[in-house]
């Protein structure tokens, strides 16, 4: 790359980064695209501390990219360069306007955003490989632990399991005590209701097997009847507080347990002990660790049961032993996953099957762990659940990127939908208010009108009106289903969200749930809580979109060093990131809380293979 090109890429960048300050400025001024001209972009750049600012980011970028001109780049990373550049490009568009509009509003935005694209390509290119090189070099077993911590060091060396449990609750006590019996938000509420047999908005999207039963598979039952039979002990006992604690005990000890699990294989490993030791410091102060493991919600169940898979994932792959005893525990693993949580079967036969062309020596067993808890799945599904007259949750949750897009396309192209095709759409969804229910983020306020009367006839009708809709104009559809999912995969935006308040449902069902009188620490660690995110660097370890990214990349390193049979411990992952595309809201923290608890040991694990392949 030569000077005069490094020295315009510099300035191009720069410019680039600056145009979507004016850009948001512009929104907010304006309220419309067609405003933007020239003489309107200018108008918006004349500050001189913008300026000096500007000045020292185009000589830093100089100073980069000279100094990397010559960095060996891979067709991988090149790669994922184009599509993270994608995502800034689209992503910033849609976060600021809900559309493509900045992107293609015009010609000058059309320029814009092409020069963008080609800086965040450039820039990206470098950056993902040279943080390969910088791992490849890194070397953590050179990092010492300040001598402060010698003691803590030396015990936990001699005492792993007892270091990492004590440290977690001496850390999480605040807020095990203040939080007391534990956190509920809406849908385990609505879960102890069920369980207690009242009624719930679930049964208005479904026709109930039997008008008594109350209770649905729209969360998944097993871990409704956890939850709710803990809270009926309590509640049998005169107080259903005891109850909740109980199970806000009992996550606990699964979380704690899951964590160190991971601390200690990690050990086994020999993955560098700074390595250890700064991850046990971010799951002991890192809030959203003790939130959500006081928080009820099946998120945090599953996302234990994650590690725990995973782990036995990386042992297969690694050919260590294995006997029946781990088979079987493998098998119930699986089986609790699926019954933990609805789309967990998918994220199983996403990833497991892969062991059956990878270990052809462990096939037979494998395959027969795989179809015996699938089997137990499908019993529980269609022969226990029928008998007990639970009715499984409605298809409604199935249908949120077509539902969207038909409440996108009628808010926006009303005129172009004829009277018989509105018959068609109301008699599933409620035309005459989907317009105005129609949210971009978010699609329960449209599932929420579905009529559980519909019927195979109704929704063939249906989807041949969406179609024509789809031929019209496409382009509504693409926004309607970016809307509620370009946050996973756009960094610079947040919805972030923690469980902490008070959720009054239970009280109102005369079932006396409350919280101690410790509110004062309570908002304490709810304000610290909430503003994590925004500290720079470590607030990125809850970015969504960033956490998805550092899959992505990992993806990109398996394969650059040839380690694709690793690439089978990213697939629950990767799963899941398909899963959130057919989600029902953008940017939900609880969807990616099993990926974020379980991404220490991906990450530990790929250091160590990053050094067994240096060695080699």
């Amino acid at each position: 790359m030569s000077k005069l090109k490094i020295f315009i890429l510099s300035i191009l960048t720069t410019l680039s980064i600056y145009s979507e300050f004016i850009l948001k400025e512009m929104i907010i001024v304006y309220e419309k695209i067609n405003k933007f001209e020239i003489k309107n972009l200018i108008k918006f750049s004349y500050s001189n501390t913008t300026f000096f600012l500007l000045l020292m980011l185009t000589i830093a970028l100089i100073i980069f990219y000279n100094k990397f001109k010559d960095l060996k780049t891979y067709k991988a990373y090149n790669i994922l360069s184009l599509v993270f550049s994608f995502f800034l490009v689209f992503g910033f568009s849609y976060s600021i306007v809900g559309s493509s509009a900045l992107v293609t509003g015009n010609i000058i935005l059309v320029i814009i955003s092409l020069i963008k694209y080609y800086c965040y390509y450039s820039f990206l290119k470098v950056l993902l490989n040279l943080v390969l090189k910088c791992l490849q070099e890194l070397d953590l077993n050179k990092i010492k632990i300040p001598n402060i911590f010698h003691k803590f060091v030396s015990y936990y060396e001699k005492h792993p399991y007892k270091t990492i449990i004590i440290t977690i609750l001496i850390a999480w006590s605040p807020y095990i005590i203040s939080f007391y019996p534990g956190i509920l938000s809406p849908d385990p509420s609505n879960q102890i209701k069920q369980y207690f047999g009242l009624p719930t908005h679930y049964i208005e999207g479904v026709n109930l097997i039997d008008k008594n039963v109350l209770i649905t598979n729209h969360h998944p039952i097993f871990h409704t009847a956890i939850l709710g039979g803990f809270a009926k002990i309590g509640y049998d006992m005169g107080s259903i507080n005891i109850g909740l604690f109980m199970f806000t005990t009992f996550q606990l000890f699964l979380v704690i347990s899951a964590i160190t699990y991971l601390l200690v294989y990690l050990k086994k490993l020999g993955v560098p002990l700074i390595f250890q030791f700064v991850t046990l410091i971010l799951f002991a102060l890192v809030p959203v660790f003790p939130l959500y493991a006081m928080s009820s919600v099946k998120d945090t169940f599953f996302g234990a049961l994650l590690v725990f898979y995973l782990i036995e994932l990386h042992k297969l792959l690694t050919n260590q032993k294995y006997d029946l005893i781990n088979y079987i525990t493998l098998g119930l693993l699986i089986l609790f996953m699926m019954l933990v949580r609805n789309n967990g079967i998918y994220m199983i036969l996403l990833s497991f099957p892969i062991l059956l062309f990878l270990l052809k020596d462990k096939r037979k067993m494998l395959a027969l762990t795989l179809f015996l808890s699938v089997f137990g799945y499908e019993c529980h599904n269609k022969i226990l659940l029928p008998v007990m007259h639970i009715t499984n949750g409605s298809i409604r949750e199935t249908l949120s990127i077509p539902f969207q897009q038909t409440a996108r396309y009628a808010k926006y192209y009303p005129d172009d939908i004829n009277s018989e095709e509105k018959k068609i759409i109301d008699k599933i969804l409620n035309y005459e208010t989907l317009a105005s229910r129609y949210k971009p983020n978010i699609s329960d306020p449209v599932k929420n009108e579905f009529n559980k009367d519909t019927t195979t006839q109704d929704l063939i009708k249906y989807f041949q009106v969406w179609f024509k809709c789809f031929l019209r104009h496409p382009g509504v559809y693409f926004d309607a289903t970016i809307n509620t999912v370009y946050g996973y995969f756009y960094p610079n935006t947040s919805n972030w969200y923690l469980y902490y308040n008070y959720d009054k449902r239970l009280i109102e069902s005369n079932l006396n749930y409350h919280y101690n009188d410790l509110s004062f620490i309570r908002n304490t660690l709810s304000s610290i809580g909430v503003s994590y995110p925004y500290i720079p660097v470590l607030g990125s370890l809850v970015n969504i979109g960033f956490v998805v990214w550092v899959y992505f990349y990992l993806l990109c390193l398996f394969i650059v060093l040839h380690k694709k049979r690793f690439i089978t411990l990213l697939m629950p992952a990767l799963a899941l990131v398909l899963i959130l595309v057919a989600g029902p809201v953008n940017t939900y923290f609880r969807y990616v809380f099993p990926l974020v608890l379980s991404l220490p040991l991906i990450l530990g694990i790929t250091y160590k293979e990053i050094k067994v392949k240096n060695k080699s």
